[in-house]
């Protein structure tokens, strides 16, 4: 065979090899991939009420809220001061319309009693003298915290809790109470003096087991926990007892001590 005709032979077959290669490799992708692009995710800042109190669960919460520390010093000024109660129940009688007590800044307060509830307050703290203050007790605190955490879901609970326990059970939970140990509960009051006021009023409770707990001498120590419930009302649990030992098992070393 020629040389020449046997180099453009080969010449010709190597085009064709490489000549639909390069022809492909022109060609425009029609379904070129794409680089999507995630744009950053901004979290979302947490909404807080500002006029619920600071109320956690009874494994968390603490130190106690502005309305809990308030309310136990109202308790102890009552103590300590009877006779100023006296004048603070007098206000009261002047604000009361018929059955309606008429307080500044909110709505009219239907009484059961009426002025009688006020006298019988009046007349039982004019006979007191001064009572030591009490002290007070994380383990008493967090016992009212379960019962308010429980009431905030139901206020129709009273003194039960929604596993049907008493006192006495909630405290243990915690510790080791005395002999003598109470329970008070105020509902609707979000102002300590109102709470504290409300409790020594007693109206419509014929043996005022609210007021006999605040002005007892057997109750040293006092755990307090005030929150909202889902109507967006206050209530506020208070915890009395003689004595109290912190089962240190069941307290968090994270919880503040008082």
């Amino acid at each position: 065979m020629n040389i020449y005709l046997y180099r453009i032979f080969v010449f010709a077959a190597l085009l064709g090899v490489f000549l639909p290669s390069f022809t492909e490799a022109q060609k425009p992708n029609k379904n070129p991939k794409k680089t999507e692009i995630t744009p950053a995710v901004k979290s979302q800042p947490k909404i807080e009420s500002k006029t619920e109190p600071k109320t956690q669960s009874q494994n968390s919460k603490s130190p106690l809220s502005e309305l809990d520390v308030a309310v136990i010093e109202e308790i102890n000024l009552a103590r300590g001061n009877p006779q100023k109660f006296v004048a603070y129940l007098e206000e009261y009688k002047k604000a009361l319309k018929g059955n309606v007590l008429y307080l500044p800044n909110r709505p009219g307060i239907t009484m059961i009693e009426g002025a009688a509830a006020i006298d019988d307050a009046i007349n039982e703290l004019k006979k007191l003298s001064k009572f030591d203050a009490l002290s007070t007790s994380n383990g008493l605190f967090r016992t009212a915290n379960i019962q308010l955490t429980d009431l905030q879901e139901d206020s129709t609970l009273s003194h039960r809790g929604k596993d049907g326990s008493d006192l006495e059970k909630r405290l243990l939970k915690f510790g080791f109470a005395g002999l003598n140990t109470a329970e008070n509960i105020c509902y609707k009051e979000s102002v300590a003096r109102e709470v504290v006021m409300t409790m020594i009023l007693d109206d419509g409770l014929k043996n005022r087991p609210h007021r006999k707990n605040i002005f007892s001498r057997k109750f040293k120590q006092v755990g307090v926990s005030c929150g909202l419930n889902k109507k967006n009302e206050a209530i506020c649990v208070a915890v009395f007892a003689d004595s109290f030992k912190e089962n240190t098992f069941t307290v968090s070393s994270k919880t503040k001590e008082f």
